[in-house]
């Protein structure tokens, strides 16, 4: 078998194993969304259900724009976090009720990330909007959105998502409160090792998912 032929090999087989990893991720978020709405004992009514359906379809484009990315790179080693945050939120701002959504996408973050980081990442920005989308606004009007990345050769990476809202409920912590979608991002930042940070008021919330740089332990002698 010559070299070439290996190196492919051994590229198929890594692509196989990370789009398995992915799926079974991604099921295990489904089936978290499933048991939560099957201990609450509500029905749902059609907008409801909808919404429900929005989510999945969601998350299922952050995994498709994910593996586009990964068959785009020359190396197959890294996500391009910019292109990646960008194909996802122009995809995420179309999706449920039309037009409710402005976006501005700063991709000047040519930096990339490592594949086992980026799916969460895209999780995570992907419910953020989709958020932003349904409450920030109630009345209707047209959410403004910006999203904004930085990278750095340390691996540390930092996502900001920000929106022009009402901001939260009186009395509500970001940190412990919300439903599945909240525990979903914290979850995810937690498998991260990352920190997921809230500022808000009357006029917006803005949120970022702050990765440190990873800190290489030592031998011990």
């Amino acid at each position: 078998m010559s070299i070439l032929v290996q190196r492919e090999s051994v590229g198929l087989a890594e692509a196989d194993h990370r789009i398995g990893n992915n799926l079974a991720s991604l099921s295990g978020v489904i089936r978290l969304q499933r048991n939560t709405i099957s201990k609450s004992g509500k029905p749902f009514t059609t907008p409801q259900v909808c919404m429900l359906l929005d989510d999945i379809s969601a998350r299922i484009e952050v995994m498709a724009k994910l593996h586009k990315s990964l068959a785009l790179t020359t190396n197959g080693d890294g996500v391009i976090l910019g292109d990646f945050l960008r194909e996802i939120s122009e995809t995420i701002s179309t999706l449920g009720s039309e037009g409710r959504m402005d976006l501005t996408v700063e991709n000047a973050c040519h930096g990339d990330i490592d594949p086992r980081h980026a799916l969460h990442v895209g999780l995570i920005t992907a419910e953020l909007l989709t958020n932003a989308s349904k409450y920030a606004h109630p009345s209707g009007l047209v959410v403004k959105v910006n999203v904004r990345c930085e990278t750095r050769d340390n691996g540390s990476f930092i996502v900001e998502v920000t929106d022009d809202g009402v901001g939260f409920p009186e009395n509500f912590d970001p940190s412990t409160d919300g439903g599945l979608g909240f525990q979903l991002m914290r979850s995810l930042a937690n498998g991260l090792n990352a920190e997921l940070q809230f500022e808000h008021d009357s006029l917006g919330v803005r949120a970022r998912l702050v990765k440190p740089r990873q800190i290489q332990c030592q031998p011990k002698n």
